[in-house]
């Protein structure tokens, strides 16, 4: 019996077809990988701009409570845009493989803590523009960076991750 080299070609990419569904990422879970990047890609800035925070720390001569105020408001901007992808993120979390729930459940807590803490700076230096060396407004620099850090490192870029 000769076989048909066409249903040989058909049936082989109908066999990868499926093949290729099976492993694509589903919707949700590619969609939550987009946001993933991008909180990724929003920790990295703002753990940038707390590094920049410390540095004017150890260089008051050179700096003024304007340049902190432009940094914590950057940073506050971003922090604000990782608000709302780590909402939308919980919302679909029910749609989710399980490794994207636990990066998402690992993500809560320091951007929460990362939230707070900005805000608690960004208060006090309303209050006191001429004391941003203080140690009291210089304590709530490395608590910012160390968790835009966790965030960055645990919605990082993964193989894989569009």
């Amino acid at each position: 019996m000769k076989r048909n080299p066409m249903l040989t070609v058909t049936g082989l990419f109908a066999a990868l077809s499926v093949a290729t569904s099976l492993f694509a990422a589903s919707p949700p879970a590619q969609e939550a990988s987009n946001l993933l990047n991008r909180l990724h890609d929003n920790a990295f800035k703002v753990r940038y701009w707390a590094d920049q925070l410390q540095t004017y720390d150890r260089a008051p001569t050179l700096v003024s409570w304007k340049m902190d105020a432009g940094a914590l408001d950057r940073m506050r901007t971003r922090i604000n845009r990782m608000d709302h992808i780590l909402h939308r993120l919980q919302t679909m979390e029910g749609s989710l493989p399980q490794d994207q729930r636990m990066e998402i459940n690992q993500i809560a807590p320091p951007m929460i803590e990362l939230t707070n803490t900005t805000q608690i700076a960004i208060q006090f230096m309303r209050k006191h523009e001429d004391l941003i060396f203080l140690p009291k407004y210089t304590a709530y620099l490395d608590p910012m960076y160390s968790e835009a850090s966790r965030v960055e490192r645990d919605s990082g870029s993964r193989p894989g991750r569009t």
